[in-house]
């Protein structure tokens, strides 16, 4: 049985009518309507909801094989277990967001195997590997902090089960940040220049590449995107980006790091500049080409060639979860 929609304060009611009426539906939206995994909805709103929780399932489930490949090569007792924490999170996350897919019809399987089949593509940041324990202090603090603004600015979306997904994921990602923090402490406490030396050299490889993470701008095109429009992406590539620059600068600056970018200063409008990202070679990378992609691939086509007996005795391929029930 389908739920009562969610009504925003000071906004009406969806008329039934303008489910069929996309453009009624989107008007909606704008001026505060929520949704429900039970609601009537568009079959276009469904499906960009879909997309965007599938996507982040699939980050979230990928993207931490670059701290799981460490689990038997950190330094220290103290700090496994940190990293063991970080990966059961993390994986967590991953079943939350793909609970919210097959809620919209989707499948927890489909999304690992449109990524096996080439039929979706991971963020940049997940085509790379980490080369020492001190450039995982700097990649993990940059990528915590790009995922909590992000975040931050999705939770203010129109469909409610996945934004209150992100409202359990958030603390958890602040916790990570504060884990990062205090990994970049103690190496820098140790004086050692060697130490020192990787984490200034994992910094000039992961700042410009968390930088890339939130997209080029897309200048007037914003508007157009139907994201945008069913609210389910709340701000702009650029606005996320700059954001993300307010947030992590000082923090690095308090932390002693110098940022490996000549050009970036905070204007006197408060808006950062910065050396462009070579858009180029991120669309390489996000193809399929980066460094780490085939090895990436090869990790969770193992990891799914290895469960599938579970699955199969499960009947997990088979749970398609129909829209609005």
């Amino acid at each position: 049985m389908a739920t009562a929609p969610v009504i925003a304060a000071g906004v009406r009611p969806l008329a039934p009518e303008a489910v069929e009426d996309l453009d009624a539906f989107i008007a909606w939206l704008q001026a505060g309507g929520l949704v429900q995994a039970g609601d009537p909805m568009p079959e276009s709103y469904r499906q960009h909801a879909l997309r965007i929780a599938s996507f982040q399932a699939l980050a979230e489930l990928v993207g931490v094989l670059l701290f799981s490949d460490w689990l038997e090569r950190v330094p220290a007792f103290i700090r496994k277990q940190m990293i063991t924490a970080k990966v059961q999170d993390e994986v967590g996350h991953g079943h939350v967001m793909a609970r919210v897919a097959e809620d919209l019809g989707g499948n927890r399987l489909t999304i690992l195997e449109d990524y096996l089949e080439g039929r979706s593509k991971l963020l940049n940041v997940f085509h790379y590997e980490f080369q020492t324990w001190p450039e995982i202090a700097v990649g993990a603090i940059l990528q915590n902090s790009a995922a909590i603004v992000q975040f931050q600015s999705l939770v203010k979306g129109s469909y409610l089960p996945y934004v209150r997904a992100l409202r359990k994921i958030l603390p958890e990602e602040s916790f990570h940040f504060h884990q990062a923090r205090n990994l970049i402490q103690t190496l820098l406490e140790q004086r050692d220049p060697v130490v020192r030396r990787q984490l200034e050299e994992g910094l000039a490889l992961w700042f410009p590449r968390v930088l890339a993470y939130f997209g080029p701008p897309e200048g007037e095109r914003f508007w157009s995107n139907k994201m945008v429009q069913f609210r389910l992406k709340m701000a702009s590539n650029e606005a996320l980006r700059q954001a993300w620059l307010t947030k992590i600068v000082p923090v690095l600056e308090q932390l002693g790091l110098q940022i490996p970018d000549p050009r970036l200063r905070r204007r006197e409008d408060g808006t950062w500049e910065y050396t462009e990202p070579d858009w180029e070679e991120v669309r390489r990378v996000i193809a399929g080409q980066g460094p780490a992609s085939a090895r990436r691939r090869e990790q969770v086509r193992s990891i799914y060639e290895r469960n599938r007996w579970l699955t199969e005795m499960m009947g997990i391929g088979e749970q398609h979860v129909k829209p609005g029930f």
